[in-house]
């Protein structure tokens, strides 16, 4: 669930200004994402995220439409990225000299904000119960949301530090999104018939690994093997190293962190190590 705001300028003789410049006016941090959906921080596409480093949530669209600006929300969020994002509404409004804007393709004025701030923190208390009655229930497992730096993922643990309380859900995006860690994603290879997907680990790097791998959105199907790549090129069979990494600590519903020395490392390579 996500909402649109388009900002139009007005006058005959419009100025096409670019996200660059626009970005600029917003004082915002910003960046894109990879095809993992990891932020890159401070580029620019034709798609690019504004945020707000202080409080990490899952970012606001931008891009531009000829003359006009483009602004997305994705729901459920936090309050302070709803404010941001009306904040921002407000700003480019000015910027633009313009007292409307179309929401969800009907035409606003900026004076009727508040009211939209509250129909979109409804909007965000609605979409974490139904997360929650999902999980619940079972029809879900885990569901993933794309927070500003990587996926998340959310089960019955998340769901329980926050329920439907947007401000205990603001802490945890803030609190999970501040980790100094590096969010590992896997590259897939051709291997004679056979596809395998295969993540890097480092020594002494702080890493979150899925518990199950995967593609994110399916995006690649039919990988028949998965395995973690460590020093140099060695290969372990993924679930060899999954269970027997000695020092996993949890990170979300599908994810863990870890942290392994040299020796660990040289342990694992001694005991699974496969040629692919």
């Amino acid at each position: 669930m996500s909402v649109i705001a388009r900002i139009k300028p007005k006058g005959l003789f419009k100025k096409k200004m670019s996200i660059q410049e626009i970005i600029g006016y917003t004082n915002l941090s910003y960046g894109v994402c990879d095809e993992n959906y990891r932020l890159i921080e401070n580029e620019i596409a034709k798609h690019t995220l504004l945020y707000d480093n202080a409080k990490p949530a899952r970012g606001i669209d931008i891009s531009i439409d000829e003359f006009d600006v483009v602004l997305q929300l994705s729901l459920p969020t936090t309050p302070s990225e709803i404010h941001l994002f009306y904040n921002t509404i407000q700003s480019l409004c000015n910027l633009y000299k313009v007292t409307t804007y179309i929401r969800e393709g009907e035409k606003v004025h900026i004076k009727e904000n508040e009211k939209f701030i509250r129909y979109d923190i409804e909007g965000s208390i609605e979409g974490l119960k139904d997360i929650e009655s999902k999980i619940q229930k079972n029809t879900y497992q885990r569901f993933e949301i794309f927070g500003i730096y990587n996926p998340i993922s959310i089960g019955i643990n998340e769901i329980n530090k926050f329920h439907h309380d947007l401000n205990r859900f603001e802490e945890y995006l803030h609190s999970t999104q501040s980790l100094d860690v590096y969010y590992a994603v896997p590259k897939v290879y051709k291997v004679h018939d056979r596809l395998v997907g295969i993540y890097a680990i480092g020594a002494n790097i702080p890493s979150v690994i899925p518990k199950e791998p995967y593609i994110i959105l399916n995006q690649i199907q039919g990988i028949h093997e998965w395995y973690v790549m460590v020093q140099e090129g060695k290969t372990i069979p993924y679930n060899d190293f999954i269970n027997n990494v000695s020092n996993a600590n949890y990170c979300d519903a599908n994810h863990v962190i870890i942290t392994l020395n040299e020796t660990q490392i040289d342990d694992l390579v001694t005991k699974y190590e496969v040629k692919i």
